[in-house]
Formats: structure tokens, C-alpha cells, sequence
């Protein structure tokens, strides 16, 4: 479509947009183009990335029609060309169009009479040569050359990706990390473009064919490879065994010219320079070897510190403790409390109802007694666990990220950490500690901290690759202590009792007002009575305090996004005066509960909240949600609200780290391989008071009675004991 910038919409000043934000504006049509009606259309709103926003310049653009149930019929732009003449006119209309600051008319003028028709061209491949130019200072020069590479580089690189795919916010984001050079680095090495995780591996190998790379080149076996790895991972494991690794490589490389020989031959090769690494017939990423050896080095380091003697009758302390709470600790309680005053290293690990909570307060109270000047660090792998950790102990807590000042992806700057202030560090929730994370916390303890452990061993391991807290205890070489026992204030909860059933792969379940099962036929009528159920327990107990767990995100009637949008307009339906705003296909509202999907300033991955304020005008867009504990985040612009999403279902992955005080769960077979021990009681564990079981008993029996099998790939435990017989 060829067409002129007419009028910015948003954002309502061009500055804000120079970094690449979403924007949306009116296009003037230099051709016939029609609507659905066979309308000729006059004015064309477009949205998108690096719109362009010169009046005087004609582009051909390319896109896409979407029609917008608020705001009708847009096109979404991909890439465009600038239409620029090689006469006089149209390239000094073009240069002091105010597409780069500081060139004018006069200017513009000067810069065509030394280059000519060949202006642009020029430009573009030695920008440098603007000091050629009569009264072009050296600092002009500096900064003409910045502000063109920047906004060319930008373009070209949007124009150079968008044919494969590749969104405008992905090619951003590539820019970001590779610089201005993107377009020639990725021209040159167009597998680099899979670096960006939400570019796969297929995707990189179209733009590498179109630059004309082999299919048997190295470097496109060296991706490959390495890809088979970043998968394996994706799926949770830390290395592959070297023959499967090999034989998945081939499938993923897939070509006449590429033989099993050749990719051997290739991944031996890799291990040689050490972009690979083979441990015991396994083969790593070298990041993933870096953490994984490190991370045992640093238990064996600590596991051989002399045992810390407590400075004081530990059982006096302990008593008082339970005088101050109220009960009594069993001895297996008292013998967690004990080794974690007393080891550099231990792990606490036991489900609902055996004494966790009490016991980490315990031992923080212990502790700042005896030593009242110490430092201790309290923190959780989610920030739902940290500030419930808080809660349940009454000590300061954050996730791990904030308490290291590290954002998601930022392994960068793991050189550049600061050792914690800790004398003591507790960590909750292990199970959900991922091996990289895992990496960084070791790197950040400094001398002589203690480091307390605790979790369920028998929930699901974490999102990221690694099973940290199962290698742990599998090792057999830390300090450990497992509580087994669902003591007296849980007794008489169902939850609790029916938890450890599960737990033990036991399907004969009590059932009554606190544990109750609803058969469905099928997944419609499942839909249908999680729907009901849900606002019966919203009712009763608050939407804060009730979740709807189901293992999909998608593909069903009662995956999370069609849960979602069906409860919406049931939970917090449109009214006249709520302000909304559509974000893609979704419509959020103020009141809405939605979950942040990424780390950002002030908000984690996971964290729930709901939306207390949205306005959007001359000034612009203005979305704030309240995520508790006095946090207010603002979301300015389409892109930062993207990583929202509706919370009133979630899947039983993301619900991992928070409680409620009714859960319903929704468990059908045609959830297949999902159906696992860890996976429900995972699930059925969030519950502090009742538990809705939805869908099919046969599906839920099937789930209690299969252990995990799927063993995750990683040498951690391996590691350790063999550093510690040296």
C-alpha cells in the first residue's frame, strides 16, 4: 500500500516513540485501496513499530487488515520502503523532512550538491562521509551519523526480518542486544537470530537460506546442535545423553546433505573448542556445565566447614519458641530447627501440614536472639512466595532476582554481583528454583553465610532446566531433614490428609464440605460447572482467596484462555462508566485479576493483581495494577500491557508458591501426559481450606498413580558426590 503520514495518534508526542514503542496513526492513501463495502477509503489508521512519521515522504507499505471490534478497521504494519527520488527536490525534501535532527533546508541543500544523485546511497553505506560537506563541524558530523544509523539500522532491520515472521518488537529487541550493526551481523550470521528465545530455530534457517548458506555448512550445524541443546532445556533438562543428542540433531537439521557422520563429526568438533561440553557421556552448553559444576563446588565448599556450634541451650530455645506460638514441636520438628542452627548447609523438605512455616519462624527467631546484629536474607523464587513467606514469618522477604538485583536474562551480570549482606540465608519454595537461578544465589552467599533450604521434594520441579532440590537430597550429602507427619493443626483437614495420599501415590481419597469430586462428561460440562463453582467459592471466600487450576493454557474448552474468557463477563462484567482497553484480541477492565507473564521494575513473573486504573486520552495511555503490599505498577504503553494476562484460571504450573483458601481443579483425560503425581499435588496443595475436583475420576486416579518418570538430565548430584570422596 503506497501512502503518507498524515497525523500522529499515539503517542502524542514523536519523541516517545523513537525507541521503538507501539504507535498508531492516520496514513493518507496515494492509491485506490478499499474497504470491505468497496468504500474508497481516505484516511487509513495504521498501527504498529517505527511507523513512519515524515508527511512530505511517500512509503510503500506492507501489512496486513485487521478489523478492531472498538476501533474498526486498522492495518497493521510490518515493513515499508521510503519512495524518495534521485532528483534535487525530492532528496533535500527528503533530508530536512525532520527525519534527522538538526539537518534543514539549507543543509539538506549542501549535503546534495556535493554528492548528488547519489545522496542516499552514500548515506547509507558511510554516513561518515556528511564532514565532506562545507561547514560540517566534527561534532555535526558525530551526531548526524548516530541519529541516521540509528533510525536506518532500525528500519532496515524491521524491513530485513519481517518476511520471515519476525515481529517488529522481536527485530527491536535483536537490535537491542546485537546494535546497529544487527542488519549486517545477522546478513552475515543469520543464526544469531535465534538467540532471542521467542525465535526458533526454523525461523532462522529460512533467513539463512535466503542469505545462501548450505544446508551442510557449519555454521548451520553449529545451530543446530546447539538448538537440539536449548530445547532439551525448554523441557527442563540440563544436557542430553551424546547419542540421543546426536540423533535429535540430525531430525532438527534435516536435509539430504546432512549425515549422521557429519553432525557426530560437527559435535565433536564443538567439544573440542569448548563450545560444547561432554561430562559422563553427557553433552552441556557450556553455561549450563559452568552453573551445574560450580554449583557443586560451592556444597562441597561448604560441606566441609566445621559443623557450627550454637551458642546457647538450643533446646531451652526451642521450648520458648513453642510456649510463644502456642504448640508444641514433634521431634522431627525439633530436629529441623536444630540442624539448620547448626550445619552451614541443610534442607528442610515436607507437604502441607507438616510444620514448615513454624519452623523457619522458629529458627529466625532463634537466631536474631542469639545473634541480634546478624543479617538474614529471606527470600522465595516468585514474588507471591516471598511476600507469603513474609507474612508467615514476620521477616522482610523478596524473590531471589531482587534480593541479587537481577532481572530475568540478566546472566550477563553475574560477574558483575555483589555478595549478599548475609549472615543466613532461607530460601522457601525450593522446588521452583531452576538450576541457573540456583547458580547465581551460590555465586552471591558470601563467607561462612549459612544457607537454609526448605520446599516439597514431591511437588513439580521448576519452569526452567534443572531439579535442584532433588538433586540435593538425592546426593545424599547434605544435611537433610524430610517431615513426613501431618501434625495436630492440620488433623481433621481433609486437604491436608487427602495431600499426603496423593503424595504417597494412594487414590482412595475422603471426600466432604472441605474435599468434594464433581463428575462431567465431558470437558463442555466441566467448563460448565467451573464456571459455577467459581463464583459459588468467589462469594464465599473473595476472588483474592479462590483459583481455578487446569493443566492447559490453550487447546480446550477449559484451558486457562477460554476459562478465562468465559469468566470475565461473569466476574467483572462491562458496565457503563468501567473504562477498558482492548490489547490484541483481549479486553482488560479496571477491576480485572491479571498476572504479570514477565519480570519487570517492581512486578515479577507470576505475581497477581488487579487493575485499579485505566485512562487513555490526549495525554495518553495510562494502565496502574495493584499487585499489594503498597505496589502500584503503571503500564503506559500496548506493549507493557502484552505481559498481562486475565488470572482468574491459571494453569497449575503458575500457581506453584501461593495458597488459597479454596481451589478447584479441573482434571480430564484428555490431559494425557499431564496427568501426574507431581503435577495434582501440586495442584491440590494450594488449597489451605477446600479443595473442587472437576472432570474425570478415572483421569484423577490415573494422575495419583503415575510417578513422574520423566527423569530431567542433569549430573548436580553426580557432581557433588564425587567431589566430596576427593
Amino acid at each position: 500500500m503506497k501512502c503518507s503520514f498524515s497525523r500522529l495518534l499515539y503517542p502524542k508526542r514523536l519523541e516517545e516513540a523513537r525507541d521503538g514503542s507501539y504507535m498508531i496513526a492516520l496514513f493518507k492513501p496515494n492509491e485506490k485501496v478499499l474497504d470491505a463495502q468497496g468504500n474508497r477509503l481516505s484516511s487509513i489508521k495504521v498501527v504498529g513499530h517505527f511507523l513512519p512519521t515524515v508527511a512530505s515522504v511517500k512509503v510503500d507499505m506492507t501489512g496486513h487488515w485487521k478489523k478492531d471490534a472498538r476501533y474498526g478497521l486498522q492495518f497493521e504494519m510490518e515493513s515499508y520502503e521510503e519512495i524518495v527520488g534521485s532528483d534535487k527536490r525530492s532528496i533535500v525534501a527528503y533530508l530536512s523532512s525532520g527525519m534527522i535532527p538538526g539537518i534543514g533546508s539549507v543543509l539538506a541543500e549542501r549535503i546534495y550538491n556535493t554528492f548528488g544523485a547519489q545522496t542516499l546511497e552514500v548515506l547509507d553505506q558511510n554516513p561518515a562521509r556528511i564532514a565532506e560537506v562545507p561547514g560540517i563541524s566534527k561534532k555535526k558530523c558525530e551526531k548526524f551519523c548516530s541519529a541516521y544509523m540509528e533510525t536506518r539500522s532500525a528500519r532496515k532491520l524491521i524491513n530485513m526480518l519481517a518476511p520471515f515472521n519476525i515481529s517488529a518488537p522481536q527485530a527491536i529487541k535483536l537490535r537491542e542486544q546485537l546494535g546497529s550493526d544487527a542488519p549486517a551481523l545477522l546478513t552475515q550470521f543469520p543464526y544469531m537470530v535465534f538467540e532471542h528465545d521467542q525465535i526458533d530455530f526454523e525461523t532462522a534457517d529460512q533467513l539463512a537460506q535466503a542469505n545462501g548458506i548450505a544446508r551442510n555448512a557449519p555454521e548451520r550445524l553449529d545451530a543446530g546442535l546447539l538448538y537440539t541443546l536449548k530445547l532439551a532445556e525448554h523441557d527442563g533438562h540440563l544436557c542430553m545423553h551424546k547419542e540421543a543428542f546426536v540423533r535429535k540433531a540430525v531430525n532438527l537439521l534435516h536435509a539430504p546433505q546432512v549425515t549422521w557422520k557429519g553432525v557426530a563429526q560437527r559435535a565433536f568438533e564443538m567439544i573440542q573448542s569448548g563450545r560444547l561440553i561432554l561430562y559422563n557421556d553427557y553433552v552441556y552448553r557450556p553455561i549450563m556445565a559452568r552453573a551445574e559444576e560450580e554449583v557443586a563446588a560451592e556444597i562441597c565448599d561448604m560441606l566441609k566447614r566445621d559443623k557450627m556450634p550454637y551458642m546457647g541451650d538450643l533446646d531451652d530455645e526451642i521450648d520458648r519458641q513453642q510456649a510463644e506460638m502456642g504448640f508444641t514441636f514433634a521431634q522431627e520438628q525439633r530436629h529441623a530447627i536444630r540442624t539448620a542452627l547448626t550445619s552451614p548447609i541443610c534442607i528442610i523438605s515436607g507437604g502441607p501440614g507438616t510444620g514448615k512455616t513454624s519452623i523457619q519462624r522458629a529458627i529466625l527467631n532463634i537466631y536474631k536472639k542469639v545473634f541480634p546484629d546478624s543479617d538474614v536474607v529471606c527470600c522465595a523464587p516468585t514474588g507471591r512466595a516471598a511476600r507469603r513467606m513474609e507474612q508467615s514469618t514476620g521477616y522482610p522477604a523478596s524473590t531471589i532476582h531482587k534480593a541479587l538485583n537481577l532481572t530475568a536474562g540478566e546472566l550477563h551480570k553475574l560477574r558483575e554481583l555483589q555478595l549478599l549482606e548475609a549472615d543466613l540465608v532461607l530460601v522457601d519454595e525450593v522446588s521452583m528454583m531452576d538450576m541457573v537461578t540456583t547458580w547465581c544465589l551460590f555465586n552471591a552467599l558470601p563467607p561462612n553465610c549459612r544457607l537454609i533450604l526448605v520446599g516439597d521434594a514431591d511437588q513439580l520441579p521448576s519452569v526452567g532446566p534443572g531439579a535442584v532440590l532433588n538433586e540435593l537430597l538425592a546426593s545424599g550429602r547434605l544435611p537433610a531433614v524430610i517431615l513426613d507427619k501431618v501434625f495436630r493443626q492440620s488433623e481433621g483437614s481433609l486437604v491436608a490428609e487427602n495431600a499426603q495420599r496423593i503424595r504417597h501415590g494412594v487414590s482412595e481419597l475422603d471426600f466432604g464440605d472441605d474435599f468434594q469430586f464433581w463428575a462431567s462428561a465431558d470437558e463442555v460440562q466441566s467448563a460448565q460447572y467451573l464456571m459455577r463453582l467459581y463464583k459459588r467459592e468467589v462469594a464465599r471466600f473473595g476472588v483474592d482467596n479462590v483459583a481455578l487450576l487446569t493443566p492447559f493454557r490453550k487447546k480446550s474448552e477449559t484451558g486457562v484462555y477460554s476459562l478465562n474468557a468465559a469468566l470475565h463477563d461473569e466476574v467483572n462484567p462491562a458496565v457503563p462508566g468501567k473504562a477498558e482497553i482492548e490489547v490484541g484480541q483481549r479486553v482488560l477492565r479496571v477491576g480485572d485479576k491479571v498476572m504479570q507473564m514477565k519480570n519487570r521494575d517492581f512486578a515479577s513473573n507470576g505475581d497477581i493483581g488487579y487493575i485499579c486504573t485505566s485512562t487513555q486520552g490526549e495525554d495518553g495511555l495510562l494502565v496502574e495494577v495493584d499487585f499489594g503490599d503498597d505496589r502500584v505498577v503503571a503500564y503506559e504503553d500496548i506493549e507493557a500491557l502484552r505481559q498481562l494476562e486475565l488470572a482468574y484460571a491459571t494453569t497449575i504450573h503458575k500457581s506453584q508458591g501461593s495458597e488459597y483458601d479454596a481451589v478447584l481443579i479441573n482434571i480430564q483425560d484428555m490431559h494425557g501426559k499431564m496427568l501426574n503425581r507431581a503435577l495434582f499435588y501440586t495442584a491440590e496443595t494450594r488449597a489451605k481450606k477446600r479443595v473442587i475436583i472437576v472432570g474425570d475420576w478415572d483421569a484423577v486416579v490415573r494422575a495419583i498413580q503415575t510417578a513422574d518418570t520423566k527423569r530431567r538430565h542433569t549430573m548436580l548430584a553426580m557432581r557433588i558426590n564425587e567431589l566430596t570422596k576427593e
